[in-house]
């Protein structure tokens, strides 16, 4: 969703509200894939503060499935999604920032919603996704999901600096 910013720039001290609506439906993060499956209604307001600050705000909520980091199978989870920025404008476009240089949500003399709606999901985005807390995660021998059924595998991660004394160990094994 797009919002022209033409109209309000000239009027200072104004407020504007837009019902707002995400097109996004997938992203990348760091290197997966998730579905945005549903947002929150929305309404995106903008606000004039004198005759040189657009203010916009908006609060949401997003709907994401995403694969567990421990099992890979699809987790639904949600994120919180609050924007409250404030930009320069001059003559009906926003003025790119000194020291972060033009703004990703800024496209000419609009607003695009849908990304500042992406960048608060990655702001807000959880450290480690779990379909439960205590998810046992894939068998790192047979590639089975231990939570489903149990395989039975030796999954013992040992050491690498002690694997000689465990071949000194399985040298001296009493064979029968």
């Amino acid at each position: 969703m797009k919002i022209s910013i033409k109209d309000i720039t000239s009027l200072p001290d104004q407020n504007k509200k837009f019902t707002g609506t995400c097109d996004i439906h997938d992203f990348s993060y760091l290197g997966s894939k998730f579905t945005i499956n549903r947002t929150e209604p929305f309404d995106v307001v903008l606000s004039m503060i004198g005759s040189g600050k657009l203010h916009i705000t908006f609060t949401t909520s997003a709907n994401i499935t995403g694969s567990c980091d421990r099992c890979l199978t699809d987790v639904s989870f949600d994120v919180p999604v609050a924007v409250d920025e404030t930009v320069e404008v001059s003559e009906g476009q926003v003025v790119p920032d000194e020291e972060i240089g033009p703004y990703s949500f800024v496209d000419g003399e609009e607003i695009v919603v849908d990304e500042l709606i992406l960048n608060e999901i990655l702001v807000n985005f959880p450290a480690k996704i779990l379909c439960q807390d205590d998810c046992k995660g894939i068998c790192p021998v047979c590639g089975k999901n231990r939570n489903i059924e149990s395989c039975g595998c030796d999954d013992a991660v040992l050491d690498p600096r002690m694997a000689q004394f465990l071949d000194v160990f399985n040298s001296f094994k009493e064979v029968k």
